[in-house]
């Protein structure tokens, strides 16, 4: 598995684009991709096109322990190789401890 980090503590720099395209282009590629939207802004999750329902599980839940991976990965409409662990704006609010 190989994994691949887009990050920036500026805005505007392209992360979400970059990591959109890039996962497009391997999943079109026949890799099996899973791109993880790790910001409150949630942009990734909505380029997506992924409307969540409030009881359904996201990056947050998931980092809370609330539930397991499998159950906040989301499949990308029309491409079976891309998968998504979507954000809400509620994830700035995750404190977590280790």
């Amino acid at each position: 598995m190989l994994t691949i980090a887009i990050a920036s503590l500026s805005g505007g720099q392209g992360k979400t684009t970059a990591s959109l395209m890039l996962g497009r282009l391997l999943s079109r590629q026949g890799y099996p991709t899973l791109l993880v939207d790790a910001d409150p802004q949630h942009n990734l999750t909505t380029y997506m096109d992924l409307e969540l329902q409030a009881n359904q599980p996201t990056l947050l839940e998931f980092l809370k322990k609330t539930v397991l991976a499998e159950d906040s990965i989301y499949p990308s409409e029309g491409n079976d190789n891309l998968f998504l662990i979507p954000a809400d704006d509620q994830l700035d609010t995750v404190r977590l401890s280790f």
